[in-house]
Formats: C-alpha cells, sequence, structure tokens
C-alpha cells in the first residue's frame, strides 16, 4: 500500500505526474508543450480550484477519485459562467473570472488543498478497475485517434463532426446561441455544456479546437465517470466487491430505447443449437447495441453527469447537496433528455422520502434543483430569443406504443427483467433497515420510464410535425439509475446473506457487466488494428487538404455534395467536415440536424451545382448569397465545365474561387 497525506509529498506526485502526462499527450498529439501544459493549469484553477465551491475538504483530506469529479464539476461551472457572460453581453472571461474569485474568497487556502494519492493495491479492486475501464476504452481510444495533428485526421460516429463544429463556433462568438457554421445566418439551440468546456479552453489557451475537445475534454469526462462509479459502489453497497460493483454503475445496456433482448436472444439461440461462433461473433459486431459507438461529447457528458449524480447522493450525510442539485438543475444543458430523466428521478425520490420520513426536509433539495433546472432553461434557451423547434405535450403511453409498433412489448419486459434480475435474488432477506434508501433509489430509475409514457416531444420545425423519437433518449440514463438501486439493495442485505444467495447475486451481476465489457474491448481492439473498420469511420485527409486551401475568415462555402461519407455515403444533407475540420463557414450543408425558413430554398439552390452544366442561375446564386469558393466532390454530380481556375485538386475533391468582379454570365 502506498499512503501520501498533504505533505510535501504530495505536491510532488502531482507535479511529476503531470509533467509526464503533458510531455506524453504533446508527443502522442504532435501538440505544443506549452499548450498542453496551459491545459493542465486551466483545469487545475477553472476545474479544481473553482470546483471547491460545489466539493470542499478542509481539514480531512479528500481521495483522488473526488479530485477528478470536483475537477469536472467545477469546470461545468466555469464554462456556465463563460456562457452566461455572452447571454448577457458581457466580455466572455468575466464569469471564469468571477466564478474563480469566488472560489478563493469563500474557500481560501482550502481551495488549493490537494487530495490525497492513497494507492491499494487489490485483486478485488483492480478486476473491477479493469473491467471498468474496458467498458470506457472506446471513448479514450477513438477520441485519441481523432486528435493529432492540425486538424482531426478520422471522425467516428457521426454526430462528432456537429459536435466539434460548436467547439469552433463557441470558441469565437460573442453572442449566444452562436451562428451556425453548417448554414450562414442559422442559430440552433443545442445542448452545448461540453462544447463550450472545450472551447473555453480553446479560448485561455490557444490549443486547438478538435485537441480541446478529444485530447483533454473527453478523456478527463470518461475517467471522470470511472472514478465517480467508485465513489458510487463505496456508497451504495460497500460490503459488494469492487470488482462488480464499479463496472455495473458503467454498463448502460439495455437502453430500454431499442429493444435489446429480442435482438440478443436469437444469435444466442442459433449459437447454441448449431455450435457455431459465428452468430454470436456477429452479435458482439452490432457495436450500436452493446453502446460502445457512443462517443459524441454531450453522451459522454451525460454519462458522467448521472454517475456523479449517483455518487454524489450516497455522500449527501457528510458533503450536503450541493453537488446534487448542481449536477441535477445544470444537467438539461449537457444532454437534455438527461436532464429531464435526472430532475423528474430527484423529484420522486425526494418526494418518496418526504412519504418515508414524514418529514418535508427532503423537499428542499428537491426545490433547490427544479428552481436551477428552471434558470438553466431560461438563460439558455428562453432568453437568446432564438425559435426552439421542440416542444413537448401530454400523450399517454407514447413510449410503451412505440415499442409495441416495433416488436411487442416482450421484450421491453425482458429488458427489465434482465436489469433487476439481480434484486430478485434478495428478495424475502433480512436487511440492515436501509430499504427506504434502496426505494428511493428506485424511484429515481423509474421516473424517466414515466415521463416518456406520460409526454412526448414535438418537431415543429419549420417543415417537420410529428412526434420526435429523440424523446426516448430521456431513457437512456435509465439502466444505470436501476443499477444503483440494484447495488444498494445489495448493500442492505449482504451481511445477512447466505453463500448460496451471495454467488446467485454475483453470477446475475457478472453476466450483465462481461459481455458489454467483452465487446468495447473487442471495439477497442478494432479501433487499435483497423481505425477503418470502426463504427461510422470517416477518413478526413483528403478534403481537408481542399478545405486548408481556402481562408477561414470571410470565406463561404458550397459544394456539390451534402452526403457524409460514412458507410458508403449513407447519410444525405449533413456534409458537417466543412464547418468542423477548420472551422470554415457553409451556406447550407447540413439540413437534417438544423432547419429554418430559408432551408427549403436553400436545397434548391444546391441543387443547381449538381447540373449538368454551368448556368447564369449559379452566378447570380453566388453574387447574390455571397458565396465564395466552391468545393467540388469529383465523382459525384457537378458542372463541367467550371469557368474558373482550380485554386486546389486532388483525386477527389477541387476547390474554386468564385470571382467577385463576375456578373451573370453572358451565353455564347
Amino acid at each position: 500500500m502506498l499512503a501520501v497525506s498533504n505533505d510535501w509529498r504530495t505536491p510532488t506526485v502531482v507535479i511529476i505526474s503531470g509533467a509526464v502526462g503533458a510531455l506524453g499527450l504533446s508527443w502522442f498529439a504532435n501538440s505544443g508543450l506549452a499548450q498542453v501544459v496551459a491545459n493542465l493549469v486551466a483545469l487545475y484553477l477553472l476545474g479544481y480550484v473553482t470546483g471547491s465551491l460545489l466539493v470542499d475538504w478542509r481539514d480531512e483530506a479528500a481521495p483522488l477519485s473526488w479530485a477528478l469529479v470536483r475537477s469536472i464539476a467545477g469546470l461545468l461551472l466555469a464554462t456556465i459562467s463563460f456562457v452566461v457572460s455572452l447571454v448577457f453581453s458581457l466580455p466572455w472571461f468575466v464569469g471564469p473570472i468571477a466564478t474563480l474569485a469566488c472560489a478563493i474568497a469563500a474557500r481560501r487556502s482550502s481551495a488549493f488543498l490537494l487530495p490525497r494519492v492513497h494507492i491499494r493495491l487489490r485483486l478485488d479492486g483492480a478486476i473491477g478497475g479493469l473491467l471498468a475501464l474496458a467498458l470506457v476504452s472506446p471513448i479514450v481510444i477513438s477520441a485519441m485517434t481523432m486528435a493529432p495533428g492540425d486538424f482531426p485526421p478520422v471522425f467516428f460516429n457521426v454526430d462528432t463532426p456537429y459536435s466539434l463544429e460548436k467547439v469552433h463556433a463557441m470558441a469565437r462568438t460573442s453572442i449566444y446561441p452562436p451562428e451556425s457554421l453548417s448554414n450562414l445566418g442559422g442559430r440552433p439551440i443545442y445542448h452545448l455544456g461540453i462544447q463550450a468546456m472545450a472551447a473555453l479552453l480553446v479560448r485561455i489557451t490557444g490549443i486547438a479546437p478538435h485537441q480541446a475537445l478529444f485530447l483533454i475534454v473527453l478523456p478527463v469526462l470518461t475517467l471522470g465517470s470511472v472514478a465517480a462509479a467508485g465513489i458510487a459502489a463505496q456508497g451504495l453497497g460497500a460490503s459488494v466487491p469492487r470488482a462488480v460493483a464499479v463496472p455495473l454503475l458503467l454498463t448502460a445496456v439495455p437502453s430500454f430505447w431499442y429493444p435489446f433482448w429480442p435482438a440478443v436472444w436469437p444469435p444466442l439461440r442459433e449459437a447454441f443449437m448449431s455450435r457455431s461462433i459465428a452468430p454470436f461473433d456477429d452479435l458482439t459486431r452490432g457495436y450500436e447495441l452493446w453502446g460502445v459507438a457512443s462517443i459524441v461529447g454531450h453522451n459522454v457528458g451525460a454519462q458522467f453527469l448521472v454517475v456523479a449524480t449517483l455518487a454524489a447522493l450516497t455522500v449527501v450525510s457528510v458533503r450536503g447537496w450541493r453537488l446534487t442539485v448542481f449536477l441535477v438543475g445544470t444537467a438539461i444543458w449537457v444532454k437534455a433528455p438527461t436532464g429531464v430523466a435526472l430532475l423528474s428521478g430527484f423529484l420522486l425520490a425526494q418526494g418518496y422520502r418526504v412519504i418515508a420520513t414524514r418529514s418535508l426536509q427532503p423537499l428542499i433539495p428537491a426545490v433547490a434543483a427544479a428552481m436551477l433546472f428552471g434558470a438553466t432553461y431560461v438563460v439558455f434557451f428562453v432568453l437568446p430569443s432564438v425559435p426552439v423547434g421542440f416542444q413537448t405535450e401530454l400523450f399517454p403511453f407514447y413510449h410503451l406504443q412505440f415499442v409495441e409498433a416495433r416488436n411487442g412489448l416482450s421484450g421491453l419486459g425482458l429488458d427489465l427483467a434482465w436489469v433487476l434480475a439481480p434484486a430478485l435474488i434478495l428478495w424475502g432477506a433480512r436487511g440492515d433497515g436501509s430499504k427506504e434508501g434502496s426505494l428511493a433509489f428506485f424511484a429515481l430509475g423509474i421516473a424517466p420510464l414515466i415521463v416518456v409514457n406520460v409526454t412526448r416531444s414535438l418537431d415543429i420545425r419549420p417543415g417537420h410535425d410529428g412526434a420526435t423519437n429523440d424523446w426516448l433518449q430521456v431513457l437512456l440514463p435509465v439502466p444505470l439509475l436501476m443499477r444503483a438501486f440494484v447495488l444498494h439493495a445489495a448493500g442492505s442485505h449482504w451481511a445477512r446473506l447466505g453463500r448460496l444467495r451471495r454467488r446467485a447475486f454475483l453470477a446475475l451481476v457478472v453476466m450483465a457487466i462481461v459481455p458489454p465489457a467483452f465487446v468495447a474491448a473487442k471495439y477497442s481492439r478494432l479501433l487499435l488494428r483497423e481505425p477503418q473498420s470502426g463504427h461510422e469511420f470517416v477518413d478526413n485527409r483528403s478534403i481537408a487538404a481542399a478545405l486548408a486551401s481556402i481562408p477561414v475568415k470571410g470565406s463561404v462555402i458550397v459544394t456539390n455534395d451534402l452526403r457524409y461519407p460514412a458507410q458508403n455515403f449513407g447519410r444525405e444533407n449533413r456534409q458537417m467536415q466543412i464547418p468542423s475540420l477548420f472551422g470554415h463557414q457553409a451556406f447550407a450543408v447540413n439540413s437534417a440536424y438544423e432547419v429554418y425558413e430559408f432551408s427549403s430554398h436553400r436545397g434548391e439552390l444546391q441543387k443547381l451545382l449538381t447540373s449538368g452544366e454551368w448556368s447564369n442561375a449559379i452566378d447570380e446564386a453566388a453574387t447574390t448569397n455571397g458565396w465564395t469558393h466552391l468545393l467540388i466532390r469529383k465523382d459525384f454530380a457537378h458542372p463541367s465545365p467550371i469557368p474558373f481556375e482550380p485554386l486546389f485538386e486532388n483525386d477527389s475533391y477541387a476547390v474554386y474561387r468564385f470571382d467577385s468582379k463576375r456578373a451573370v454570365r453572358s451565353e455564347p
């Protein structure tokens, strides 16, 4: 065992670790060492020091896991203050400086007090740590693969470039929400918490946006989730072996959005009947089904919020409600459905505690979280006076109708039974009297299911009129919240469980953990050996060479090809590489995620660039709309010949500059 308290040894360990980490990151990403060091300093000041307002320790030295959770929470607080400055037309740095100053004034020297470096080498914890790292390894590996160089060399997941586009936009905007880089003049309302976090680092240190997101923010959030899972496991079920408790709180399947067991059981049965592993191999290649391909910033941030909320709830008797209220109250800005899930669960859990304790005291943090949630919504979604494209309405049994239409309700029942099965082992066993706490965590998990069966979301953007299944993302935190209930119930019964029941419980938990961990490890191996086979892989190098010939400032790009290249160009109207690689302004390349009053008209103008011949209409559109550069995908339909000399050309792309002096071309 190695134990280091807050004497001279702890700062030495921290400084040496930081120096080694900075050297490693700068070498790996081919980034400047000074920038990496500046980001680590920013994380310390804006994260760790500012985070003392939410998680404070004075005389006692907190473990390293709490320091990581505190740093991320503090960075989120600093990020919120940064964007609040934009909302109220203040210089962007006013908010972060103010929150840092408040932390130092309120906590004084304790704001800088370092955590305890306390490492215990135990087999139980090592196994749990390895399984936890296996579950989250695809996020870190894919992020690191996208980080090196002057631009992201590759992308995984179709939503990743859209997320990176928002980092570019937030890094240089003076208004909120920032103007869209995909659609000139558009200003979409979006949950931008994680993108703004990366943008804040860009503004402070000058690091490239893709490196701020992929090299710093996503890995830190991922490690924060693991740290929070360790804290929550200790608080929920200290007696349950860490080898299963920690990874259980990171196992986010089944999602309850799409059916899990109806997709898993047939290939398993076929593999058993045929005594062949081929069906099993096909099953484990369904990376989306197992949740290991979800690497987009707001999804990674949402996972941290859920697990950190669980960790915060387990220590309210020691550290109070500040962190819980903050995480629940601001989650809507990191990912809106997760915010709805956490708030509804927290309100139901506290409502249950009111009944169980016959006291109104549990309502105090519930009301505080609801008020902060409302304030966050007003500041980031109402005050900007930008039309919101969605609205919620009452609609009984929306989720159940959706599931019934897909494959019947039996699949949902199997998914619920699979998550809750370990708790059934505890049925009838004598506990330690903390049943009240277990049922509160059950309320936390069941509330999102109630929400999606009482309400639904409508897409009210121009040209859209109907329910959107994206509302069902409210369910994504449910498996983690339900497993917190299972772990708490096990912890309260563990001392009085017989050997047979313990083994049965552990067997069911292992069956829930090992398959997703195996698939995650398999996918990580694929990312390392064959990244081109990764989920929705795109190689950016060819188009980046073309875009590098176009100035970022003052340019408006149009293109003939609006398809996204992943999966053999399977998605139309979302060419998000153009704004995301360097932060160029595109005229209209993404009408899949952003829809405006002008989208239909711009769609017609885009069709001009897929016609077989150049026309006066193209010249007129360029003059009228301020087009400066034309990016041509050479193997897709485009006018020929083009009456300009190319600025750049390679095997796939050609770049042309519109002649600002050229009027509408005369016909020959």
